[in-house]
């Protein structure tokens, strides 16, 4: 199968998910934003998303969820259908011994509804924080993950030796539901690594929401990552895949949906700049000039990086970015800033009633 055809036979399988940061709401406590945020998921529990993804962060009102196990095992007691995905597990600043029993654990308490999130995080100035820099960030992302994995899949976890070689034994009492382990997710900026991410099975988020590609540049990953894919399980070689379920390449927006596209604008601008503000508070404190100049909203809305509008605008959107960028996976982030959860809630509801239903009437011959 070629690259083009297989970024064609997956357009008609799209699936829909929600990110969430829990970011910090303006005069709201972190007890009610978690309370909120609970709503919202058992809201989108009743239908029309597949998974929810939650961000880890550290030390930044753009995450309240630094223990991101923590909150799924809450969300866990509050669904019933929706999988539920860590993402990602910043793996570097775990004790791997300690994330695999944690895994598990949240494995058996969704009844094997969890997804595995997993990265060496986005942001050197967190990482800094547990006095970590890139390159031992990187190592020990590349001597605990395997052995994660390898703990998962035989029930036993092996410690990384010092010389690269497996160390003492350690036996799992408290095993993964699903076998050999839960669905792998893997989210990332860097084009150079859609090969690999395609080659060893991984499902793949590309880009970040407002600071994403072109939808032109998205399609040519795809392609890419489904190419690798194929080339991949023709020879037997992917490594973290599961059978049957071939992998998802999907993008991230920003969602508010609306009535009209006016009311839509209208509450999101403000939303999004407190949004921005918990966005780029680590890289301000910090003097980076990353992510900090001016953000122009208007820009954003009409370059659709932000998917805001009707139902009829966001579908349409939504039904583009499948048709240019040829993903089988839309993640769309509801809650952020200042909305408020009846705001929140509404947007979630005309996405799933309307939105949704639109998008895949456009995806049938």
């Amino acid at each position: 199968m070629s690259a083009q055809q297989a970024g064609n036979d997956v357009r008609d399988d799209l699936e829909f998910g929600l990110f969430d940061w829990v970011d910090a709401v303006p005069g709201s406590s972190t007890a009610e934003i978690y309370d909120a945020r609970l709503r919202v998921l058992a809201e989108a529990d009743q239908g029309g998303f597949t998974t929810y993804h939650l961000a880890e962060h550290h030390g930044t009102p753009l995450g309240l969820s630094p223990s991101p196990a923590v909150f799924i095992a809450a969300a866990a007691r509050v669904t019933e259908r929706i999988r539920l995905a860590p993402t990602t597990f910043i793996v570097p600043l775990y004790d791997p011994l300690r994330l695999v029993q944690e895994i598990c654990m949240l494995d058996q308490l969704s009844h094997g509804r969890l997804d595995i999130g997993v990265g060496k995080g986005s942001s050197p100035i967190e990482a800094a924080m547990y006095g970590l820099g890139p390159a031992e960030t990187a190592a020990r992302f590349e001597t605990s993950f395997p052995a994660i994995v390898e703990a998962l899949e035989t029930g036993r976890f092996r410690w990384p030796g010092l010389d690269g070689q497996p160390g003492e034994e350690v036996p799992l009492h408290v095993l993964p539901h699903q076998r050999p382990h839960p669905p792998l997710w893997y989210p990332t900026s860097n084009a150079a690594s859609i090969p690999r991410l395609g080659d060893e099975g991984y499902n793949v988020l590309f880009g970040f929401g407002f600071a994403s590609p072109p939808l032109e540049a998205v399609r040519e990953q795809s392609r890419i990552f489904f190419d690798s894919f194929q080339r991949s399980a023709a020879r037997g070689g992917v490594r973290y895949s599961l059978p049957g379920a071939p992998p998802r390449f999907g993008m991230l927006r920003h969602v508010l949906v609306a009535e009209t596209d006016e009311a839509a604008v209208a509450l999101a601008r403000p939303a999004f700049e407190a949004h921005y503000e918990s966005f780029t508070h680590l890289w301000r404190a910090h003097g980076s000039d990353r992510f900090t100049g001016p953000v122009d909203f208007d820009a954003l809305v009409a370059g659709e990086k932000l998917f805001v509008g009707s139902p009829e605008t966001v579908a349409a959107q939504v039904a583009r970015a499948r048709e240019i960028g040829e993903i089988n996976y839309f993640a769309g982030a509801f809650a952020w800033g200042s909305l408020d959860v009846d705001t929140v809630l509404t947007s979630v509801r005309l996405f799933r009633d309307q939105v949704v239903p639109a998008v895949r009437a456009a995806a049938r011959p």
